[in-house]
């Protein structure tokens, strides 16, 4: 297995979360994690991100995470959770550059000059090069996300973990973010794995979908096998027809029947 989970069980309290998750995600993919509220899955991709404790196993080239160190881990993995915070007096580039911490050697205090142009390059990449010395703070939503992403892709990690990177950005903001990680992921063959709740977003800018219900993956695969009606109604519980995106070609939910 190239990354992903192996029996991972989640209890919160008495509630037991996710339950028994095998998974196995395709590496140099873009992988959507889908389901319902309450579904698991954010639990799932903060199981795999090793934010919260699980029984089982965390899988990454056949060998489990736990056997490697935090900083080993940090250069393999990067997560960026919902409504990620920073302080007030922050700069752009300063939070930027958090992300190559998981680079330097110990006891360094400031970034090399091949961690200065690696910045630089993936900051006017993602084109919040122009606003470095303004105050996070100060931003937009859209500019704020686009802030936070850079700095997890300037963790240069081989997987890189989001969990609903579109949450309460306008639509113009929801495409370009998700344009920006479909982009990075082909150009630089990285590993993106997302939990998203529009489905069409999913269906259009994803390879791969893993399906989750009531805390079990239902179904993963490619978006062509997964996102049909049969599917979505037992995912959802939704009567929905299918179509294609005018523009991309791509699937999409063209009609959902009342309830």
């Amino acid at each position: 297995m190239y990354f992903g989970a192996k029996n991972i069980n989640v209890c919160y309290g008495k509630e037991q979360v996710l339950k028994n998750i095998t998974l196995s995600i395709e590496k140099g993919k873009t992988t959507a994690i889908i389901g319902i509220n309450g579904s698991g899955k954010s639990t799932l991709l903060k199981a795999l991100g090793r934010l919260i404790k699980s029984d089982g196993e965390v899988i990454f080239n056949d060998r489990p995470l736990s056997a490697l160190t935090n900083l080993e881990i940090a250069r393999i993995l990067s997560l960026l959770p919902q409504s990620a915070m920073a302080p007030a007096d922050i700069t752009v580039y300063e939070l930027v550059s958090l992300g190559r911490f998981p680079h330097q050697r110990l006891m360094q205090q400031h970034l090399s000059k091949d961690d200065e142009a690696f910045v630089e390059q993936i900051m006017r990449e993602t084109n919040v090069w122009e606003m470095r010395n303004s105050k996070v703070s100060s931003l937009s939503g859209g500019q704020r996300q686009r802030v936070f992403i850079t700095m997890i892709l300037v963790q240069d990690s081989e997987i890189i973990l989001l969990d609903e990177p579109t949450t309460y950005l306008d639509l113009v903001h929801q495409l370009d973010i998700l344009r920006l990680l479909k982009e990075f992921a082909t150009k630089r063959k990285k590993t993106v794995v997302y939990v998203i709740h529009d489905l069409n977003h999913a269906a259009r800018f994803a390879d791969n979908l893993v399906l989750v219900k009531e805390g079990k993956v239902v179904a993963e695969g490619s978006v062509e096998e997964l996102f049909t009606e049969s599917s979505l109604k037992d995912c959802f519980g939704l009567d929905v027809t299918l179509g294609c995106d005018t523009f991309t070609k791509s699937l999409m939910i063209t009609g959902v029947k009342n309830a």
